[in-house]
C-alpha cells in the first residue's frame, strides 16, 4: 500500500504537533504519568527516540523522499527548538543529553529508510529529484 504525499505531510506534521504538545507538558503532569504507570524507563526520553526515527524515517522514504541532509538538519532544529522550549515549560529544563537522543534516533529513522527501500537515483543535496 502505497501512501500519498499529502498523506505523508499530514502524518508528519501530527507527529511534530505531538512532539510539541509533550514538549510543553509540564513538569508535574508528566511525573504524575510516570507514577500511575510504573514505568522503569523515562517514557519521555523513549518517545523523543521514537517520534524522531518515526519522523526520519517517514520523511526519508517515498513519497517524501528528502536527502540525508534535509532529514538531519530538520531533526536537529526540531530537537534544538523543542529543547528551547523546555524554558517556558514549568519544571522543565532543556538537556544537550536530550538532543543527543532525539539525533540518534534521527539516525536510526534514516537507517531504517535506507534498509527498507531502494536508494534515490537522482536526488539532490536537499532531496528534490531533476525533472520535476
Amino acid at each position: 500500500m502505497k501512501m500519498s504525499r499529502k498523506a505523508a505531510l499530514g502524518l508528519l506534521a501530527v507527529l511534530v504537533v505531538g512532539l510539541f504538545v509533550g514538549t510543553q507538558m509540564p513538569g508535574a503532569w508528566r511525573d504524575e504519568g510516570f507514577r500511575v504507570m510504573h514505568l522503569p524507563w523515562r517514557m519521555t526520553k523513549v518517545a523523543h527516540f521514537v517520534v524522531f526515527a518515526g519522523m526520519a524515517c517517514l520523511a526519508h522514504m517515498a513519497p517524501l523522499r528528502w536527502s540525508v541532509v534535509r532529514v538531519l538538519v530538520a531533526a536537529l532544529a526540531l530537537a534544538l527548538l523543542t529543547e528551547g522550549l523546555q524554558h517556558f515549560a514549568s519544571n522543565r529544563d532543556p538537556s544537550w543529553a536530550d538532543v543527543g537522543i532525539d539525533m540518534a534516533g534521527a539516525a536510526l529513522g534514516l537507517l531504517l529508510a535506507r534498509w527498507c527501500s531502494p536508494p534515490l537515483q537522482s536526488a539532490s543535496v536537499f532531496g528534490t529529484q531533476r525533472g520535476r
